[in-house]
């Protein structure tokens, strides 16, 4: 299957990783990927999910707060932390051939 046909069946905000063998070379929306220079007719060699955790930071700005990304926090070490501490992204990674 090639990367053209892969994405006909992907939603527009959902997340992507796209690796070859020099690593990685997309990460960011579906939607958006139209915009990153990336040969859509490379072919899939596999695909799967990935995911990313971070702990929340809350960060106040004037009289706004809000929440961002704070350190990656590995696999191994999250039950040291609070679930709600915890932020959670969730990658579909495609593993392209070459």
């Amino acid at each position: 299957m090639i990367l053209e046909e892969f994405m006909k069946g992907a939603v527009p905000s959902d997340r992507l990783i796209l690796e070859d063998s020099t690593g990685e070379i997309y990460r960011g929306f579906v939607g958006c990927l139209e915009y990153a220079q990336i040969d859509r007719s490379r072919e899939v060699k596999r695909h799967g999910l990935s995911t990313d955790i971070h702990r929340k930071e809350q960060k106040r700005e004037g009289a706004a707060m809000y929440t961002t990304l704070g350190e990656k926090v590995p696999v191994e070490s999250i039950s040291e932390f609070a679930f709600s501490d915890l932020e959670m992204m969730i990658y579909t990674k495609v593993v392209l051939e070459g």
